[in-house]
Formats: structure tokens, sequence, C-alpha cells
């Protein structure tokens, strides 16, 4: 996956949200003061958002990457797969938001493997893949997982050379070695 692959605001014919309300309860709304990882407060799970005509504009331009990547499946069906993907253009960098109450779902094949794939073109393209569990945070690479653990709003994630070898980091926002333009956690 790159950006050009989830930067544009096509959907894929046929599919829709269908009942699933992961976003409502993995994506941060700041103009609801929602963080991340927690359910909606607006979000009815049987019914879906109870403030749909007036719900805040980061909702009403959100559309996951099984809505708009017609190559992934129905496994890939947030309510199915219990994440989602997400592409953050500023932070360069494809997200993938687990839900907390299953924190593994994202390690399963097909996923893991296309993961793997996905952080192997972002790297080409100065990106990478990241996923999210709460305020946990891991790092996939082409060859393993890097485990970042709990990571602050307000932290960089830097990366960094191992021996050669590209290695993540997160770091305070004073720390000399962040770029103003370096990702923060998510949106």
């Amino acid at each position: 996956m790159s950006s050009s692959d989830v930067a544009t605001p096509d959907l894929v014919p046929g599919r829709s949200c269908g009942g699933c309300t992961m976003c409502c309860k993995l994506m941060e709304v700041e103009e609801l003061e929602k963080p991340r990882a927690t359910w909606c407060a607006k979000c009815d799970r049987s019914r879906g958002c109870t403030i749909y005509e007036g719900r805040p504009q980061a909702c009403r331009t959100f559309h996951c990457g099984y809505l708009r990547l017609a190559y992934l499946d129905e496994r890939w069906k947030p309510a199915k797969a219990k994440f989602l993907v997400n592409y953050e253009e500023r932070a360069r960098r494809i997200a993938i938001h687990v839900d907390p109450d299953r924190p593994d779902a994202w390690r399963k094949e097909p996923f893991l493997g296309q993961l793997r794939h996905w952080s192997a073109a972002a790297a080409r393209e100065g990106g990478y893949v990241i996923v999210w569990c709460g305020p946990r945070a891991s790092i996939v690479l082409p060859d393993r997982v890097k485990e970042l653990g709990q990571v602050r709003d307000d932290q960089l994630i830097l990366e960094t050379r191992d021996g050669g070898r590209r290695d993540f980091i997160a770091i305070e926002p004073d720390d000399p070695r962040g770029d103003p333009q370096a990702a923060r956690s998510p949106d």
C-alpha cells in the first residue's frame, strides 16, 4: 500500500459500513473529546451514530481502508478483523488501529503478511506501518515487529539506523534528534 493507494476519496462500489462501528471505538475525535480506543458516547453499537446528521467533520470524512481498497476482502472489514486500516498522510504512515479487546488480531494471517508487504512498499516512499492498540505502538517492518510500548500523544516516533538496519524509537518532544515534521502519535 502506498499513499496513492489510500489517499483517494473514492470508495469501493457496493461497500458500506453495514453495521460496523469500529471507527467509533478506535479513532480519536477531538471535536467530541473522544480518545482513541474507547467507545464514543454518541455511538449506539446496535444502531450506529446517534448524532449522524450533526456528526463532526472528522467523522464525516473518515473512510477506513476496507471501504477504499478493493483488494481488501471481507476479512478486512473492521467489525470482523477487529482493527481498521487508515493512511495518515501528514505522518506518511499506514496506521492500523486495533481493538484493545483483541490486541493480537492483526498478528494473524493474512493480515501480518500483508502489513509486512505494505511496510516494504512504504519504506521505499519514506513511510512506515504502525499498529496502535490504545496507547501501545508497534512498528511493522518487513522482517520483524518492533514494539515501542506506550507512546504518549506528545511524543515523536523517530526512524533510526541500528547497524544499517532500519529501526524506530519514541522520543520526547524536546529531544534534539526530533524533526518538527516527524510523525506524532495519531491525529
